[in-house]
């Protein structure tokens, strides 16, 4: 964990339940699921939280996704991120873990664009993990080292994931009441705490993030010694 620093990774989970729960249309769920990130961004800068990476689309979800509902996923990133007054008003820098070769042209440049305006921003960094999968990610970046010519260690290993240059996940939380990782940050999460909320999504609020924090600060954390 670098100094002064706090990554908390989060799987944000339920907002098709919550959504079906209600009676409501799924899409209703993601957008809810959007809005809630957006509204809980100035409460983890408040928390004292310096990186925040959301896992909100994996390679799975792209995969098995019907397309219409992947259109609307599509929309819903463009619309986050070009309502982008939340970034410079909170000074919050954009970051995305994965890959975006199978992402609409219009969403890959609503993206690289907001993630070029906020690259100087210190507050919080937001790393969206879209088109993302952790197993893919280590196979990506074991062939790069062997491309390079160069023997694996953990740090040369470490440099050549999407999380290269930023501190490690100090706390996991995972929404929606499923306990379990689904190829999330599988290398990165080593050491990290795991929260598992029983409510989704789109209900999770400051009450839930203190309740989260209060279980981190409870625990004795050792790194493996």
């Amino acid at each position: 964990m670098q100094a002064n620093s706090f990554h908390l990774a989060i799987i944000l989970d339920g907002n098709r339940r919550w959504a079906q729960k209600r009676g409501l249309p799924r899409l209703l769920g993601h957008r809810r699921g959007v809005e809630n990130l957006r509204k809980l961004l100035p409460v983890f800068i408040a928390s004292g939280i310096t990186h925040l990476t959301t896992y909100a689309l994996s390679t799975e979800n792209l995969r098995e996704r019907n397309t219409t509902e992947l259109k609307s996923l599509f929309q819903l990133i463009e619309k986050f991120a070009k309502d982008d007054k939340i970034f410079f008003e909170h000074e919050i820098r954009l970051e995305v873990f994965g890959e975006l070769k199978d992402f609409p042209s219009s969403t890959k440049k609503v993206l690289q664009n907001l993630i070029a305006k906020t690259s100087q921003h210190k507050k919080l960094v937001l790393n969206l993990a879209l088109g993302y999968g952790s197993r893919a990610e280590i196979v990506r970046a074991a062939n790069a080292l062997i491309k390079a010519g160069k023997r694996a260690t953990e740090k040369n290993f470490a440099q050549e994931l999407f999380s290269s240059g930023q501190p490690e996940p100090d706390l996991l939380i995972r929404t929606g009441g499923t306990k379990r990782l689904s190829n999330f940050l599988l290398w990165q999460l080593a050491y990290a705490e795991l929260f598992f909320s029983e409510k989704m999504w789109p209900e999770f609020d400051a009450a839930e993030l203190e309740k989260a924090l209060e279980f981190f600060r409870a625990q004795q954390r050792n790194f493996g010694k």
